[in-house]
């Protein structure tokens, strides 16, 4: 959530703000802002809305003429607005900020840089601090007035405070940290220095070491345009960056040895190519993804799984385990639950993660806790996985990003899914790779408890094809789907492992579109949702049907409860294989997959609803790649 960028060196720091600012986007925001310290001065400039409306007020800012008519005001005016317009141009150290409201609403006044109330500190800010009430009163007590219902203006104000009382950059800021309870990324600006001051704890924060230049941001990726020399900051370290030199302090005022790690940028992400959203283009990259997945994993289905040969522990040591995830991870940890159990005959349990850690943890050595986050900053899950580390499990990780807290937390036990960084902030390539790893991962369990599933390797290969035949069909399924985008809710159905794709479904709907939507086990209709059902409620069934007894008798289920909800009057909707024939009488519109087993059907079944949401969004005129109010990294709890 949010974004952090900064510069300090020699060179004009406005447009390296600007593109950072744009690289970061992906993480989702609702305001920007920046602060340029030139000659003693910070001069912010901030806006609610998209860093193209920051731009609009930059570009204005920098073509205001004076409309005095009183000569002697008129040039004063022009003499500052000439001033203000080479700050804007010639500062070459700042810092910038794309806000995800927490507190306070959207707005110009709430968004980042936040100053002192002196104007001469700027500070930037991600994460929540939990007792900044507490301290707001303290200063209000000593006259401090506040104009925004933010945290981070109360830290700036705190900050001022030490500062006043002739504490150096570092000193001041110490006193700081050590009263607040919370998480943060802090980057930080002084009128009377030429530095930049960082804080980290829990939010992810980073440093790129170039050439008499220094630059920050939230996300290696934004620094890596720039250097390939990086310093990732550890929890509770602060840093000092002039043009020249960092320098590392731990809360105690001691110094830090740097850590340089030489990184490389995996791919530019910045182009859409041929296609109208990032979105679409990611939809799209999903065959490829899979496809080098499972080349990693093994070549032919007499291979033993090989991208799990970093673990230091076997499956047979495992007594039960347990996932830890957040939205359309948790979905692809219910399917990994349920091949495991199949596969592996391990018992699974799959926790919301920010409820893990709110009833005790129960976990011992012989348990093992796997934490699935996208992003690998997921504040939630990394504090799920912390608790049960502390109990004594075993932990692991699955995540589409290596530079990232929660790989570090758990390795060696770390699994990196190839998907490469989404720009739109609704996951659609990452979510598949990591339902792909799971299967993945359940064979490993499977061959480490002696099992064979050579068969289900060879259809397991088979997949990046199908997906292929699926994306083909794209066309087929954009008039079916529209006929449905003027409904304000949807009910998703479906049994055992398609079940987590109907919530996965009626989630990508949600969050593109904006129309109500809910994902449920068939079986649970009746339970309930089936009081909402009438003409106005479409209801999308997931029916695949399978050679096995089992297979079927969920394939039957799930039809009779769509026969259910169609008595009720309401539109129905179902993804059936091509063969499946008795859909037809049952159903008003049929969105066909190619043939493909129930077992294997969950990433194929997912295309066509990502389409579906895609579709209507896009046809509704919502902004597909960067949905209102969403984040792509949820980095506070």
């Amino acid at each position: 959530m949010c974004g952090i960028v900064g510069y300090i060196g020699n060179k004009a720091a406005k447009d390296i703000l600007l593109n950072g600012l744009k690289s970061l986007e992906y993480r989702g925001y609702d305001s920007a802002g920046i602060a340029l310290l030139d000659e003693g001065r910070i001069n912010v400039i901030k806006s609610q809305g998209k860093i193209a409306s920051l731009e609009s007020k930059i570009n204005q800012l920098q073509n205001v003429t004076s409309t005095s008519s009183n000569k002697p005001e008129k040039e004063f005016n022009s003499i500052l607005q000439e001033r203000l317009v080479n700050a804007i141009n010639k500062s070459n150290c700042g810092i910038g900020h794309t806000r995800w409201a927490t507190h306070g609403k959207p707005s110009d006044i709430n968004s980042h840089p936040h100053l002192n109330t002196a104007g001469n500190i700027a500070l930037v800010h991600n994460g929540i601090i939990k007792n900044f009430y507490e301290i707001k009163r303290e200063l209000e007590e000593d006259g401090v007035e506040f104009i925004s219902e933010t945290d981070t203006e109360v830290v700036v104000k705190f900050y001022s405070k030490f500062k006043d009382q002739g504490l150096s950059d570092i000193d001041a800021f110490r006193k700081v940290l050590q009263r607040l309870d919370g998480s943060y990324a802090f980057a930080l600006i002084n009128a009377d220095s030429q530095k930049i001051i960082l804080a980290k704890n829990q939010s992810p924060l980073v440093i790129g070491i170039g050439d008499n230049e220094n630059f920050i941001a939230s996300d290696s990726a934004t620094v890596l345009e720039h250097t390939e020399k990086v310093i990732k900051l550890k929890d509770l370290q602060i840093a000092e960056l002039s043009a020249n030199d960092v320098k590392l302090f731990d809360l105690d005022g001691n110094t830090v040895k740097l850590e340089v790690h030489h990184m490389h940028q995996v791919s530019s992400v910045a182009e859409k190519g041929p296609y109208k959203h990032f979105l679409l283009k990611e939809i799209h990259e999903q065959p490829a993804v899979i496809s080098k997945m499972l080349l990693d994993a093994y070549s032919v289905a007499t291979e033993p799984i090989a991208c799990f040969n970093n673990l230091d522990f076997k499956f047979s040591q495992i007594d039960k385990i347990s996932f830890v995830a957040c939205g359309s991870a948790y979905h692809a940890a219910l399917v990994g639950k349920y091949l495991i159990e199949l596969w592996a005959k391990i018992p699974v349990e799959v926790n919301i993660a920010s409820e893990f850690c709110s009833f005790p943890v129960l976990h011992g050595k012989n348990n093992l806790v796997i934490g699935i986050s996208q992003s690998g900053e997921t504040a939630d899950t990394i504090a799920a996985i912390k608790s049960a580390q502390s109990a004594g499990a075993k932990i692991m990780a699955i995540t589409n990003k290596q530079d990232s807290a929660i790989f570090d937390l758990a390795k060696p036990n770390t699994y990196v899914t190839p998907a490469g960084i989404e720009v739109s902030v609704a996951s659609t390539k990452a979510f598949t790779s990591q339902v792909l790893a799971l299967y993945l991962l359940a064979i490993k369990a499977a061959e480490d408890k002696g099992l064979d599933l050579i068969d289900i390797k060879d259809e397991l290969h088979k997949l990046p094809l199908v997906i292929d035949q699926v994306i083909e069909r794209a066309d087929d399924y954009h008039a079916p789907f529209l006929k449905y985008a003027n409904y304000r809710d949807f009910l998703f159905l479906s049994r055992g492992v398609n079940y987590p794709i109907a919530l996965e479904g009626a989630l990508k709907l949600k969050e593109l579109s904006y129309i109500h939507a809910t994902g449920y086990p068939s079986g649970e209709m009746k339970h309930g949702p089936i009081a909402i059902l009438d003409q106005n409620v479409p209801v999308l069934s997931i029916a695949i049907d399978g050679a096995s007894e089992l297979e079927h008798n969920v394939y039957k289920k799930t039809l009779s409860n769509a026969e259910e909800a169609r008595a009720r009057m309401s539109p129905s909707l179902v993804i059936a294989c091509d063969s499946n024939r008795d859909v037809e009488n049952i159903f008003d519109e049929i969105i066909r997959i190619p043939n493909i087993s129930q077992f294997f059907s969950p990433i194929i079944a997912t295309i066509p609803l990502q389409f579906l949401a895609y579709y209507i969004a896009e046809h509704l005129g919502k902004d597909v790649d960067q949905p209102r109010n969403l984040a792509k990294s949820v980095t506070v709890e």
